[in-house]
């Protein structure tokens, strides 16, 4: 044990026992601004130490247990054992938009590869309780936003979020996952799968230290990264009192822009959403008008890899040609058949049968008006792994 820590890098374990002293984010960021390293704070006269603003005897009680805190060794051991990293605030690689808050992390727990300093970040946040439009509007815009080169940014909550990295990923885009336990904690557990995804393709996030697990107080310090490291934030689907729209409160409060989804105006999972919109956000419904809302030119984002749900869709055992291109189309809402006859320019013939064969595979399905909408069979394939 002693070999392994001396070989140890002792910058390392100096940040990580200051990410454990329970100092607030402003407060740490006030000493390193003086003193430039974790290292120079610890050996700090303490006298020098409570000449700066917002430091007390309580603080300096608090760096004393730090600088012997011998858990950060092991943390540190840890976090090489599981291929993980420490960003700090000085290092490049921090995300450059959350360095501009006043309570920005000191560090970043991070698991997985993303050039965190230059991507462009768009976040997406939502309700654990979805409806199956929410869910799917979620995938749908994640797929578009990764397709066209954004990195999505989620909680990797059930519900929304998952829908959302989940979109982001089978576009074979990046996404990111801010935490609000440990890198190392597996959470939820539902979502245990696709946090190997996101570890292979994207990036773990959190400020909490190694071996933390959530607690309700957490999600909400969680939700001010998301907004933080983000240009944008789109609010999916929100009822009154989510925290997802404490998300967007920090957006606002940080400069950020909200982005809204429109929903069924019976549906109490969207009052959020609204509310929103009469206050002025603006509506969008795909990540064109995400890009255009942030004034990004089109040539500058990267063109769609492919229809959005065209590999989702692939899934599916046995289609013939003209029933993908019928599901691809059905894919970005309902349509009459003379539309998907417009769409798919194929014969009304091919249309029509193909359609059949949809409706008793029951991956497509007629409602009023004659308009055809995928299935909750289909909607399922697009929004599980």
């Amino acid at each position: 044990m002693k070999s392994k820590v001396n070989n140890m890098d002792e910058e390392l374990i100096a940040w990580v026992r200051l990410t454990r002293c329970g100092i607030s984010s402003e407060r740490l960021l006030s000493l390193l601004r003086v003193y430039g390293s974790p290292q120079a704070i610890f050996e700090a006269d303490e006298d020098s130490l409570l000449c700066i603003e917002g430091i007390s005897e309580a603080h300096l009680s608090k760096l004393r247990k730090a600088k012997l805190d011998e858990e950060a060794l092991k943390d540190v051991e840890k976090l090489n054992s599981i291929g993980g990293k420490l960003i700090t605030y000085f290092d490049e690689r921090y995300p450059a938009l959350l360095r501009q808050l006043p309570d920005a992390p000191i560090a970043l727990y991070a698991l997985g590869e993303i050039s965190t300093s230059k991507e462009l970040f768009i976040a997406m946040v939502g309700t654990r309780r979805p409806s199956d439009y929410g869910r799917q509007v979620a995938y749908k815009l994640a797929y578009e936003i990764a397709s066209s080169g954004g990195v999505v940014v989620s909680g990797m909550a059930v519900g929304i979020d998952g829908a959302a990295h989940r979109g982001a990923l089978d576009a074979g885009g990046k996404t990111i996952a801010v935490l609000g336990c440990g890198i190392d904690v597996v959470y939820p557990k539902a979502h245990s799968q696709l946090r190997e995804r996101i570890i292979e393709s994207g990036m773990l996030l959190s400020e909490f230290p190694l071996g933390v697990y959530p607690q309700p107080w957490h999600f909400p310090v969680r939700n001010r990264l998301i907004s933080g490291m983000s240009l944008a934030v789109i609010v999916v689907e929100a009822p009154q009192g989510s925290g997802a729209l404490l998300t967007a409160d920090w957006a606002l409060e940080q400069g950020r822009e909200v982005l809204v989804v429109p929903g069924p105006i019976t549906s109490p999972t969207f009052k959020g959403n609204h509310q929103l919109i009469k206050e002025g956000a603006q509506i969008v419904e795909t990540a064109e008008d995400v890009f255009e809302a942030l004034g990004i030119p089109k040539e500058e984002i990267k063109p769609h890899v492919e229809a959005t749900q065209k590999a989702q869709l692939q899934r599916l055992p046995g289609l013939s040609p003209v029933e993908l291109k019928i599901l691809e189309v059905l894919s970005k809402g309902e349509k009459h058949i003379d539309q998907i006859v417009r769409e798919t320019a194929m014969p009304i013939s091919e249309v029509s049968t193909a359609l059949v064969q949809l409706e008793v595979r029951k991956l497509a399905k007629r409602g009023r008006g004659g308009l055809y909408a995928l299935s909750q069979e289909a909607v399922k394939t697009l929004t599980t792994q």
